[in-house]
């Protein structure tokens, strides 16, 4: 019951964006935005669930868990352009990726990221 219900919230939420945002959106982050607890949003209430904390944590947690720290930062940018694009414009994560989350490239004895 739980797939069933994490299947349609993400159909839903990416076929709300998706002539926008698909072609931009990681693959490895796309199953993310149907695994975490939508808590007492509809699944069609994107307001909802930008401003859901627990929501919003927990699909950035699969984020960075799932994907590359590119990847990553891309489904993040993504994310917050989709709640931008509903009016939420705050952050609404406890760990957004960061500068210092990529690895840092070496040329020479200096660090470049």
């Amino acid at each position: 019951m739980f797939h069933r219900l994490s299947f349609v919230v993400l159909t839903l939420f990416l076929s709300f964006f998706s002539v926008v945002y698909a072609a931009e959106f990681p693959t490895c982050a796309q199953s993310c935005l149907g695994q975490a607890s939508i808590g007492n949003c509809s699944p069609t209430d994107n307001v909802c669930m930008c401003n859901n904390t627990s929501y919003t944590n927990a699909t950035n947690d699969c984020f960075r868990t799932s994907c590359s720290a590119a990847d990553w930062k891309t489904a993040y940018d993504q994310s917050s352009a989709m709640c931008a694009a509903v009016g939420v414009t705050k952050p609404n994560v406890l760990n957004p990726p960061t500068k210092r989350e990529f690895t840092p490239v070496y040329y020479g004895r200096r660090a470049v990221a």
